[in-house]
């Protein structure tokens, strides 16, 4: 029994390492910004259909975390009404937080997208990034590039205050707004209400003068 569950051991290890060898490319990220693409294996201009490619992003330290951003990208999307839709059917790319709890990997989703703009800079909490590419069996196009880099640890918490002091910024001009908005509806309404004021006086002026 002992002898099987070795054997069994192995090939788990074996396994993991094929996959490691052959799908998921390891990528180091360090202080200076480095950059890989949707299927540089591929001497071709469009990455192919029926394609997944997995890229683990990783730092040299636990302390360290990672930033990556798209610097371009072409990937299969639908436009209906001006909007441009994406479709875990179709083409996608995603990102996710890699957490480890012992020997085990836990891949909790942060975003993704087909190219629609909507997607910003993608930061890690740890040390480990995973990103997956995934393609259908229609259209194809250019693919991607993507920058990625590691942060240390007083970057973390400078990127996190940055992030609050903006989301501060925004809320003032907002409020800015929001408040030079109702004091031009006040204005008008005084207008408004005071030029129906006067009318009325001279036309009750024109009423006593013909008396």
């Amino acid at each position: 029994m002992v002898h099987h569950c070795n054997e069994i051991i192995i090939l788990l290890l074996l396994s993991n390492l094929v996959y490691e060898t052959l799908l998921l490319t390891t990528l180091l990220a360090t202080i200076t910004p480095r950059q890989f693409t949707s299927h540089s294996a591929y001497k071709t201009a469009n990455y192919p259909n029926n394609y997944t490619g997995e890229w683990l992003i990783r730092t040299k330290g636990d302390n360290y975390t990672i930033v990556a951003n798209l610097v371009e990208c072409d990937i299969e999307a639908v436009i209906n009404k001006g909007k441009t839709l994406c479709s875990w059917d179709w083409d996608i790319l995603s990102f996710y937080e890699v957490r480890l709890a012992g020997n085990i990997s836990d891949y909790q989703y942060i975003d993704s997208t087909c190219c629609n703009g909507t997607l910003g800079d993608i930061h890690s909490s740890g040390s480990e990034l995973y990103v997956k590419f995934t393609t259908d069996g229609s259209t194809s196009r250019t693919g991607f590039k993507i920058s990625y880099q590691s942060l240390p640890p007083a970057s973390n918490h400078t990127h996190a205050r940055s992030s609050v002091q903006d989301s501060k910024s925004s809320a003032v001009v907002v409020g800015i707004v929001v408040g030079v908005g109702v004091g031009v509806l006040v204005l008008i309404l005084a207008i408004i209400v005071i030029r129906t004021v006067v009318a009325k006086k001279k036309r009750l002026s024109t009423v006593n003068a013909k008396d």
